[in-house]
């Protein structure tokens, strides 16, 4: 099945997730000036986050990284993290969450 997806203007929503994937979990994420997604671990699921406008203040396990448009985050499995917006422009990413299978070593902070 191949399933395509009109995006929201000003609107968080999730794209893809179980029953339509059989795993991969992944959203489009809106936030204004001051808004943040709330600190969160990612147990066991590797996510990446693909900033498309705006700029982030990206925070995993207390390490801050201002992330801009047309770079992606790679935040490894268990690990504590918040993505802020703290510019006056709208930031907007998609997110894509996958479990892990096995234990992978902790990278850091990695931007692409």
């Amino acid at each position: 099945m191949i399933k395509i997806i009109k995006f929201q203007k000003q609107k968080s929503t999730s794209l893809i997730k179980p029953p339509l994937s059989q795993k991969i979990k992944s959203g489009l994420i809106v936030l204004n000036q001051g808004e943040e997604i709330g600190e969160h671990r990612t147990e066991n699921r590797e996510e990446i986050v693909i900033i498309f406008e705006g700029k982030a203040i990206v925070n995993i396990e207390s390490k801050k990284k201002t992330v801009f448009q047309n770079h992606l985050i790679y935040i490894p499995q268990n690990k504590k993290h918040n993505i802020r917006n703290e510019s006056q422009e709208v930031l907007k990413y998609i997110y894509v969450v996958c479990p892990c299978f096995r234990k992978i070593p902790d990278r850091g902070i990695t931007a692409i």
